[in-house]
């Protein structure tokens, strides 16, 4: 699988090379009811949302903070699951986990 993640993303580095305005997209910027000079860059700075990196696993009979009605995102491998609330990932946004001892990385 990483052999094939390298092979992939060496590709895509060549392929931007060789032809750099392929993956370029235009936006069409008339007819703005506000000047594009007056648009600013806005969120958190690069790095200004912090992940979950293994994450401690509270089981869901303890999970008080938890209403049955809320949300998650679940995940299952090889018969062992998590569930990621949705009212967690929406402030971190991206889990960095290990289950069964396989990294995986969860993002919303």
């Amino acid at each position: 699988m990483r052999l094939t993640l390298l092979l992939v993303l060496l590709a895509m580095t060549l392929i931007h090379r060789l032809s750099p305005g392929l993956f370029a997209v235009e936006l069409d910027m008339s007819g703005l009811r506000i000047p594009a000079g007056e648009i600013r860059g806005g969120g958190p700075p690069k790095d200004g949302i912090p992940s979950l990196t293994d994450p401690r696993m509270t089981p869901a009979e303890k999970a008080t903070y938890l209403q049955p009605s809320d949300l998650v995102l679940g995940v299952e491998m090889d018969g062992e699951a998590r569930a990621y609330p949705l009212s967690i990932l929406s402030y971190h946004e991206a889990v960095n986990d290990r289950i069964g001892g396989q990294p995986i990385s969860v993002t919303y």
